[in-house]
């Protein structure tokens, strides 16, 4: 009888028990053009279906990324809730002929080459639409020395994540690059976990049937000797609670 209790127990457990899901994204190209010092990125995600599923865990990883030279530098990296157009889309920021680059602002929140007009004179328009939520994911500097560079999102910029997806289906990724950063990869990979658990037909007929078969172990024994099920239910109840009531005798 325990042991078909337990059994039960556990399938239950189990029709309401999903396993978590990840979902990969890479910009094409893979290194967003090696994030060139003269440039801003976007890189815009479209069309994202999570089947449901709510996002726990969020990294951006980029693989051996290593400044090209030992000069100060910083990689300014946002999440942005979209960008003008889908994909991977660049802006200059910088002229073609600084070389190396020395000037360290981050133009997303610089608004300096909002107005139209890009860092050679050229008439262009800025990436991302005036009014975008924008949050700074983080901002940091590299060596020449390649390293693995894996940044985890915090609660509040998963949220935010969370909350850019459901306002469209698309979210994006902004880069300011000021300095130039050879890397071998990027990518976004996003943990979920299902928002309602449904059973599976298979596992709703398993615990039918355990409970079929519970009923019909139930009814035998109680038959057994002479008592309804309900009575031998009871009867068993109250064993058990003047059991755990009495203390061991010496």
């Amino acid at each position: 009888m325990r042991n078909l209790i337990a059994s039960l127990l556990l399938l239950a457990a189990l029709a309401g028990a999903a396993a978590a899901d990840t979902f990969t994204f890479t910009p094409n190209p893979a290194d967003l053009y090696d994030l060139d010092h003269h440039m801003v990125y976007t890189w815009r995600v479209s069309n994202v279906n999570l089947g449901g599923q709510t996002i726990t865990g969020a990294t951006l990883s980029i693989k051996n990324i290593r400044n090209w030279d030992s000069n100060p530098n910083m990689l300014f990296v946002h999440l942005l809730d979209t960008a003008r157009r889908s994909g991977v889309r660049s802006f200059y920021d910088d002229n073609p002929g600084n070389v190396p680059v020395t000037d360290i602002t981050d133009d997303f929140v610089n608004t300096r080459w909002h107005n139209g007009t890009d860092a050679r004179g050229v008439s262009s328009t800025w990436l991302v639409p005036p009014g975008t939520a924008d949050i700074l994911l983080f901002a940091t500097s590299f060596g020449t020395t390649p390293v693995d560079f894996v940044y985890s999102f915090t609660a509040a910029q998963i949220a935010a994540l969370s909350a850019f997806i459901a306002n469209g289906r698309n979210f994006a990724l902004g880069f300011d690059p000021d300095c130039h950063y050879w890397n071998d990869g990027i990518s976004l990979t996003l943990t979920t976990s299902p928002s309602a658990p449904v059973p599976e037909p298979g596992t709703l007929g398993l615990i039918g049937f355990a409970l079929a078969a519970l009923w019909a172990m139930v009814r035998r024994r109680a038959g057994q000797r002479g008592q309804t099920p309900i009575t031998r239910f009871s009867s068993e109840a109250r064993r058990g609670q003047i059991s755990k009531a009495s203390p061991t005798m010496p």
